[in-house]
């Protein structure tokens, strides 16, 4: 690599941060992770949205990760990949809602009574980091802060017995996410790879995305005002399958991060 070009990939990679919340001293604190040594964490006067200062350096290990969202809304789009659901979703995206309690991190996870036919759905999030309200496709990206890897678990025959989606895509534990917000990342071919018992069950570059990241923050913004901390599932690509006691199923997304489940 040409001694310009090196300097330029160096400069990039020097801007990407990763942030998350963590419990500290029986106390929610955001961090961001060191990038002079990743077992360190610099804890934070206040959330990263906030351009905040850094209070103290503490080691990973005094400190145990939380789910990057503690209130707020989770959007999700339906049908964003052809390879998915064909032409469906190509007119507008299809938005439908997540709870906050399907939010979790890696391990263990066990899934509600009743919930027999669980599919795994990998996908890119977006964390937004300021509020935006009716903004426009130009101005969108202004918008996010970062980036997590998720998984959109849905329950099949749920979805098709409700009127909402309420519980087939929201039911606790049914929004696992990457552990750190990665920040100054262009979404663009980025591979997003599903594993099963690590088998790969989907694997596209984010390019495929019918819908991009400023076309879905900026059609969401027109109807209801984002705000800092809010997450949007962006859709999965591939075919997908009933996951059973036992299985691990891993959504990873080069350069953003990677989410591993095992089912209780």
């Amino acid at each position: 690599m040409r001694p310009l070009l090196l300097l330029a990939f160096l400069s990039f990679q020097s801007l990407a941060a990763q942030y998350g919340l963590v419990e500290y001293q029986n106390k929610q604190h955001w961090i961001r992770v060191s990038q002079q040594n990743p077992n360190h964490y610099e804890l934070l006067s206040s959330r990263p949205f906030d351009s905040p200062s850094t209070v103290k350096v503490i080691t990973a290990r005094d400190a145990k990760l939380l789910a990057p969202i503690t209130h707020g809304s989770i959007y999700a789009v339906g049908l964003n990949f052809r390879s998915h659901a064909g032409n469906s979703g190509a007119a507008k995206p299809e938005i439908f809602f997540k709870s906050v309690d399907a939010v979790r991190l890696s391990g263990a996870l066990s899934f509600p009574d009743e919930a027999n036919n669980v599919h795994f759905e990998g996908e890119l999030v977006i964390v937004i980091g300021k509020i935006c309200h009716d903004t426009s496709k130009q101005n969108a990206l202004s918008c996010v802060f970062g980036y997590l890897a998720g998984n959109d678990l849905t329950e099949r025959s749920w979805q098709g017995q409700d009127l909402q989606w309420w519980r087939a895509k929201g039911a606790t534990g049914f929004g696992p996410v990457s552990n750190f917000i990665t920040t100054d990342v262009d979404i663009g071919n980025q591979e997003i790879v599903t594993r099963l018992n690590g088998k790969i069950m989907q694997q596209e570059t984010l390019a495929n995305m019918i819908h991009n990241v400023p076309t879905i923050v900026s059609y969401i913004s027109k109807y209801i005002t984002l705000r800092p901390g809010d997450l949007i599932f962006a859709g999965t690509p591939g075919r997908t399958r009933a996951l059973r006691s036992g299985d691990t199923v891993t959504v990873s997304i080069e350069g953003i991060g990677q989410v591993s489940n095992t089912i209780e």
